[in-house]
């Protein structure tokens, strides 16, 4: 489908020489994502906030002090991955109850990731312990359970998570109101992820596809388009996440290899434009613990990591042009236009050589993946920059190469 729209005609500026990296006066787009109708169950188009962990007791009370930081930060949920907490035993059950009630003070959701592989070594039957122990976490108050990453078995066989039965998963949240399952999912099988949709029916499957496709406009335009392709299908929200899955973990840093950035500065401001790009898709988005203060969990204990992530944010809240508040305008921009129940459609003209250009409900995002800088109109309405902007050059905005901007459309 190929719709038209026309936008404001630009004054001439001394940069009319370069009309190819210049945005024009007429965009032609196809849209490949319809917007949500009707009233939007509040994981559709959540923000979650994702402690990659594994996190101990320690831990989860740390977080359920901390927690208001991701709550300002404008996520709408959190999900922590707890293999060894069991909220049966007195001492597991005090600190998931803390966090329970701490994450619903807050208005936000928990998830709890909890696998089948997360079974002792001598469980028989982990299909029932991961039954039991999901069980034990949604009777606390938990709203949801993740899987982590799928697996699919070597040789011929159907499509499985290792000690997980899925059917009987599905009973139990059923017979909670708004409980849900998300899952993880490599995009370096096609196969891998259609099985994933068709026969696990989560209510969140993400993938690191992402993480994956090389920094050129139109893979990323080929791979987001696929994305939807294959969960519009099904009727499933897609799940955005920069970090790479592998088996049944994801990775732990932000680092998509398949970027090229030639030194760290480089794939750091490539990482945030990518951001501003993920911020603006429908669907889910998954941001990682640290990330939004340029910081990577490890090396430290879960409680440990939290604090410092907390005090980083503490410190970065308030200052203008922070990543966390650059992180916090966009969620707040995302929440206020809709984007993440709204439409999605190309810009099939964009400027530039290398532009990935499409419109989010009703903002222009531009992605400037070339090594030329591209020219905006000064008097467009930019909401947005992922990176500091240089000062407009004869009423015209430059945005440089590995730049991503919103421009509100109306």
């Amino acid at each position: 489908m190929t719709e038209t729209t026309r936008a404001e005609s630009a004054e001439e500026t001394a940069e009319a020489a370069r009309p190819a990296t210049r945005l024009g006066e007429v965009t032609t787009t196809t849209l490949v994502h319809r917007r949500s109708r009707g009233a939007v169950p509040w994981w559709r188009d959540a923000v979650v906030y994702r402690v990659p962990g594994p996190v101990d007791e320690a831990g989860l009370l740390a977080l359920a002090k901390e927690v208001s930081h991701v709550a300002r930060l404008g996520a709408n949920a959190v999900q922590v991955r707890v293999p060894d907490v069991d909220p049966r035993t007195e001492s597991g059950g005090a600190a998931v109850d803390e966090l329970v009630r701490r994450v619903g003070q807050r208005n936000l959701r928990l998830i709890a990731g909890v696998t089948g592989d997360d079974a002792p070594d001598d469980v028989v039957d982990r299909a029932a312990w991961h039954l039991d122990r999901v069980t034990a976490w949604l009777d606390r108050g938990a709203d949801g359970v993740d899987l982590q990453g799928a697996g699919v078995p070597e040789g011929p066989g159907p499509h499985e998570h290792a000690g997980v039965d899925i059917g009987a998963l599905h009973a139990l949240v059923a017979e909670r109101e708004e409980r849900i399952i998300t899952g993880a999912v490599s995009s370096v099988d096609p196969e891998d992820v259609a099985a994933h949709l068709h026969e696990d029916w989560l209510h969140i499957s993400r993938d690191d596809r992402l993480a994956r496709v090389a920094w050129r406009a139109d893979e990323l335009r080929a791979t987001i388009s696929d994305a939807y392709l294959q969960r519009d299908a099904v009727g499933a929200p897609a799940g955005w996440t920069l970090s790479r899955v592998t088996g049944h973990t994801e990775a732990t840093d932000a680092g998509p290899q398949a970027w090229d950035a030639p030194t760290p500065a480089a794939l750091r401001r490539r990482l945030h434009a990518a951001t501003l790009l993920m911020i603006a898709l429908p669907g889910v988005v998954y941001l990682r613990q640290g990330e939004a203060v340029d910081m990577v969990p490890g090396g430290v204990d879960p409680a440990t990591t939290v604090e410092h992530v907390s005090r980083e944010a503490a410190q970065q809240r308030g200052r203008a042009g922070s990543l966390f508040e650059r992180y916090r305008h966009a969620l707040r921009l995302r929440r206020e236009l809709g984007l993440g129940t709204g439409h999605l459609a190309w810009v099939d003209d964009p400027p530039g050589t290398d532009t990935l250009a499409f419109i989010s409900s009703k903002v222009l995002v531009l992605v400037n993946l070339g090594g030329d800088d591209l020219y905006v109109p000064a008097d467009r309405d930019l909401l947005h920059a992922s990176e500091d902007l240089p000062m407009p050059l004869d009423e015209t905005v430059i945005v440089p190469p590995d730049t991503t901007v919103w421009i509100a459309l109306e």
